[in-house]
């Protein structure tokens, strides 16, 4: 969860999953890269289907839509 620095209200600055998931550790385990790719999806989304003009700030309603990779599939 981004810290409450990076909360608006119900708004996440996109800067602080830039600036924590920009690169995948060596060697990481399965949650890890789990992790990584729900914040690659949110943010594909967010710069095509749901942020702000900017594409700078997320609204957390979309955060459980990728909060499990296995029920993705199942979304129209």
């Amino acid at each position: 969860m981004p810290p409450a620095s990076c909360i608006d209200k119900f708004i996440v600055k996109c800067t602080w999953f830039e600036e924590t998931f920009s690169e995948l550790p060596q060697g990481a385990d399965e949650e890890t890269v789990r992790k990584y790719a729900r914040t690659y999806i949110m943010m594909l989304l967010l710069m095509q289907l749901f942020g702000d003009k900017s594409s700078t700030r997320l609204h957390i309603r979309w955060l459980p839509y990728v909060a499990k990779l296995e029920d993705m599939g199942q979304y129209s």
